[in-house]
């Protein structure tokens, strides 16, 4: 028999395990015979596992009729036998007798649709040439089923591992190229070509995704040889975020990433450093709240101490100007634990928090604002973010803003003093009153407007 009859009979079968063994079997004339005839022979499998299909339907349609006379037939003996009108025999057929309304058609199973194209991605990807070609046949979309059935790959990598390293180390590199999101089934394939071969992975930001949705355990991703290339990569790929954002803190799951990081964390698998940092790169790269939901759950999860927030305290001001509103909250609840910010990071703060739209931030900086000028002997640098203050949309903000702006006014040179006025009529008149009072009696005429 020769290789191509082997391997047609094995396809026949719809054996996948027998057609793997089959294909990994060949030789390499064997191999190029197969890959000569296959490309011709999808017309022919998707018509054989037509024809299965056709043949399953028909028998089914023929075993549902078939049920449905003999429940007809014993319906109209009994009401022969109960002597039931007409009228009664409808009603009694409609509200009791009748069978369900389930058609046949809705119980189908598509296992040939599915079985044919993952047996003929199998056949091709042991026997075509170059990596170019096999990685072309494993994204024609002609073998592409539509559901999720075919997720079993190790007939693939059956039938890959026996070639050279080289080799399978291409058609992983090509695969994730070709993959233009995280959903494209090959990046599975490649991310364990990848690992079999100790293979440096790409950087692609699908393979990254597709790397971090499954469900990871502590005891797998300690094995896993691609976790100190990817891990750092988490923290930059766009997607991940939006990926994980349904993992919760509080109660931790298993199979989540939160949780199997926290116990890699803690036994030193995992540098806390490596996640911090990840945390704040990312935070500051920006996005949506969405987008960042699941690093702001990792870094709180991680509870940073005092030194490590000192340390990154610059980062973190940085945040506070237009990072989303639980990011910045995030930022202020670390840095309000430091009691020995530079005078210059404390005002750029402020500043930032009080340009803020959100009043409970901008509330938040106002409260720091106050207990910063009871320590600082120079307030001058407060008078711009009161002047931001001053400008709130917010009536509560501009009210607190404006009690402070005087019960400190005596404590500003002339030349913070003229700042405070100069913001005078950010504020309405009638709260401005009293704090052109403080500041000087000639402010009043301008403020208010």
């Amino acid at each position: 028999m020769s290789a191509w009859e082997s391997v047609r009979a094995a396809l026949a079968t719809d054996d996948v395990t027998r057609l793997a063994a089959c294909v990994a079997a060949l030789d390499d004339a064997g191999r190029r015979e197969v890959a000569a005839v296959l490309p011709g022979h999808i017309s022919a499998a998707r018509a054989q596992a037509e024809a299965r299909l056709q043949a399953r339907e028909r028998t089914r349609r023929d075993s549902a009729e078939r049920r449905s006379q003999e429940r007809w037939a014993l319906f109209q003996r009994e009401a022969d036998r109960r002597g039931w009108t007409q009228e009664r025999r409808d009603h009694e057929w409609e509200a009791h007798w009748q069978p369900g309304r389930r058609l046949w058609h809705e119980e189908e199973e598509w296992g040939d649709e599915v079985a044919w194209m993952e047996l003929m991605r199998v056949a091709g990807a042991g026997t075509l040439g170059g990596p170019a070609a096999v990685v072309a046949w494993l994204n024609r979309r002609d073998l592409e089923p539509w559901t999720e059935q075919a997720d079993d790959l190790e007939p693939l990598l059956q039938v890959l591992s026996v070639r050279p390293a080289a080799w399978q180390a291409d058609v992983a590199a090509r695969l994730v190229r070709r993959a233009r999101n995280a959903r494209n089934r090959n990046l599975r394939l490649a991310l364990e070509l990848l690992r079999a071969n100790g293979v440096t992975p790409p950087e692609h930001d699908p393979l990254v995704v597709a790397w971090a949705s499954g469900a990871p355990t502590a005891r797998a991703l300690r094995d896993d040889p691609l976790l100190p290339v990817l891990l750092p990569r988490l923290f930059e790929a766009e997607g991940v975020g939006r990926a994980l954002r349904h993992e919760k803190a509080a109660p931790l799951a298993a199979g989540t990433w939160l949780a199997t990081l926290r116990v890699l964390e803690s036994e030193g698998t995992v540098s806390r450093e490596m996640l911090l940092d990840g945390c704040l790169r990312r935070f500051l790269r920006g996005g949506t709240a969405t987008d960042l939901r699941f690093f702001a759950r990792l870094h709180d999860l991680i509870e940073p101490a005092y030194d490590e927030v000192a340390a990154r305290a610059r980062d973190y001001v940085r945040l506070l100007p237009s990072a989303p509103g639980p990011v910045a909250e995030l930022a202020l609840r670390h840095l309000r634990r430091l009691g020995d910010l530079p005078e210059a990071d404390v005002a750029e703060a402020l500043g930032a928090l009080l340009s803020r739209p959100e009043r409970k931030l901008a509330t938040a900086g106002l409260r720091w604002l106050d207990e910063a000028a009871d320590e600082l002997d120079d307030l001058d640098a407060l008078a711009p973010a009161l002047g931001l203050a001053f400008a709130c949309g917010s009536w509560d903000v501009q009210c607190r803003a404006a009690r402070t702006a005087v019960r400190h006014s005596d404590r500003f040179s002339p030349m913070g003093a003229e700042a405070v006025r100069e913001a005078l009529p950010l504020l309405p008149a009638s709260v401005a009153g009293s704090v052109a009072a403080a500041f000087g009696d000639q402010a009043l005429s301008t403020a208010g407007g």
